[in-house]
């Protein structure tokens, strides 16, 4: 895979020291993954009668996220590497990925992947597509027996109460502008903490029913094409 193209700093943004200012944060399940790829892996390798119902008890408030998907990966048994394979073969990637990551570096921004899913996942998926970025997500225990979910976050955030991204962002963030880019549920806390949102699916629809600012973006060209 070809590697990606320097972009250049404009002179007056390198004079002013911008380039040093942000921090980028992007989801990975559904964002940078066109489809979520949690939800992919519990409906074709765990129990789909699971999946249904903790999601709808999920939205209906009735458990946390981390509830949630310890007990929706419970029931997958599947080698580890096999679910890697299907991904490799089967995961469509955002375009514009590999540009956003370029533009980042190429300004001296921070750019980190915080996943609620997991570094076994996600960064084979990265690697595959030539894209190197630090990652926080959780990790997997996968026994053959069901595999166990092994929680990197804080156990309750203090504005949401859930084990959620804000804090992990608020630390690496380092007090510089945050842009954040998600889609979905596990967003919401750390969007509303950001300086500036990109989003799609059901974030944008949380955001727009609390009227919370957002540029929506349908891939990774339009979040490019804004922050150039």
């Amino acid at each position: 895979m070809p590697k990606d193209l320097p972009i250049p700093i404009p002179q007056d943004e390198a004079r002013q020291g911008r380039g040093l200012e942000k921090t980028l944060v992007l989801d990975f399940d559904g964002t940078v993954t066109e489809a979520d790829l949690l939800d992919e892996v519990v409906s074709r390798f765990g129990d789909p009668e699971v999946y249904r119902e903790v999601e709808d008890a999920l939205l209906a408030g009735e458990m946390s996220l981390r509830e949630v998907i310890t007990r929706e990966f419970r029931p997958v048994t599947k080698p580890v590497d096999e679910v890697v394979a299907w991904a490799l073969d089967s995961v469509r990637i955002r375009p514009g990925l590999r540009e956003l990551v370029a533009l980042a570096h190429a300004r001296r921004w921070q750019v980190v992947v915080i996943s609620s899913g997991f570094h076994e996942l996600i960064e084979p998926i990265l690697a595959h597509e030539g894209v190197s970025v630090e990652v926080h997500a959780n990790r997997l225990d996968p026994r053959p027996d069901g595999w166990q979910v092994l929680w990197n976050y804080d156990d309750a955030c203090e504005a949401c109460g859930e084990s959620c991204k804000r804090p992990t962002m608020a630390r690496l963030a380092r007090g510089e502008e945050i842009v954040y880019i998600g889609d979905g549920y596990s967003d919401r806390c750390a969007a509303q903490a950001a300086d500036r949102v990109f989003a799609t699916h059901g974030l944008a629809r949380y955001l727009d029913e609390r009227g919370i600012a957002y540029e929506p973006f349908a891939d990774f060209r339009d979040v490019t094409a804004a922050l150039q």
